[in-house]
């Protein structure tokens, strides 16, 4: 039985979608053409690769064996063809979406849009916060990147890159009361925390408060820099935020070291770029890996 490579490109976006009415929605197909290489698929792999769960199609065992290998198959294929035609990112147009974890925002984000969409006039950028739901947005759509704080759980879908790290430390207004960073003089005052979306349960502030047992609680978590920055001014609130931010936040504020006791000095978050596995070697992934490094090493020091 001759074999079609065009099926399995198929294969890839029924598990994606999980369903062949959008399956066949997103290919410009019809839902019978669908079924109808959805049997070849079967017939060349003697195995049902997909077996219906209520309204969802469920890959099988062989059918996760096989979708695990083809996003490389997939890169040297498009490389065959693409080796030979020079890039040029000025010639970029349509939309591009950009996720970043919402700390992220005002540094990285600032100076990675304004490069990108001045190199590329053409092109719009989309830009949100990275949230719980994001990496299935990555998983389902080609032309969507995001970046943010490491460890962050995904699957074999994505591709994930560490391209720098991150600081985190105290942060309160210049005229606030608070003269050293040591734990006994925080716990007299209420305590906010950036959070880093996507990340569910307590953060690792919290974790190291419960572990030493300290009679402290966290006033307040949220992913809203603004939100911080405000009540820090108007109030004895601490902030916990990367020091990344000290730049953008302005000259109203001071950063304080986290005390020593809860975290070594020197403590840095990871940061990492996640895109679609077949996205790995594309070009436009590369500059944004290599852009996106660079800007961290001079706001990251």
């Amino acid at each position: 039985m001759s074999k079609d490579l065009n099926l399995l490109r198929l294969l890839i976006i029924l598990a994606e979608e999980k369903q062949t009415v959008l399956a066949a929605k997103r290919m410009n197909l019809s839902q019978p053409t669908i079924s109808i290489m959805l049997k070849k698929l079967r017939d060349q792999f003697d195995d049902p690769l997909f077996i219906r769960d209520k309204n969802n199609l469920v890959p099988t065992r062989k059918c996760t064996q096989i979708l695990s290998s083809l996003p490389d198959i997939f890169i040297q294929l498009d490389k065959l063809y693409s080796d030979n035609t020079k890039w040029d990112i000025s010639e970029l147009s349509g939309e591009l979406h950009l996720i970043l974890s919402s700390p992220l925002i005002p540094t990285l984000g600032v100076h990675l849009i304004k490069k990108l969409t001045s190199l590329a006039p053409e092109l719009t950028v989309q830009c949100s916060h990275w949230s719980l739901s994001t990496p299935q947005q990555l998983e389902l759509n080609a032309l969507h990147f995001g970046i943010t704080y490491l460890p962050m759980e995904t699957n074999k879908t994505l591709m994930e890159q560490e391209i720098g790290s991150d600081e985190f430390a105290l942060v309160v207004r210049k005229d606030h009361p608070l003269k050293e960073a040591t734990v006994e003089a925080l716990l007299p005052y209420p305590i906010c925390i950036s959070i880093i979306p996507g990340v569910t349960g307590p953060s690792k502030a919290e974790k190291l408060i419960r572990h030493f047992k300290l009679k402290k609680k966290i006033s307040l978590r949220t992913g809203d820099i603004s939100l911080m920055t405000n009540l820090m001014k108007e109030s004895d609130y601490i902030g916990i935020m990367p020091r990344s931010l000290q730049a953008s936040i302005g000259d109203n504020f001071r950063f304080l070291p986290l005390p020593q006791e809860l975290v070594p000095r020197g403590y840095q978050r990871k940061i990492a770029f996640f895109c679609h596995q077949t996205n790995r070697k594309q070009p436009l992934t590369e500059w944004l890996i290599r852009e996106s490094k660079e800007i961290l090493s001079q706001i990251c020091p």
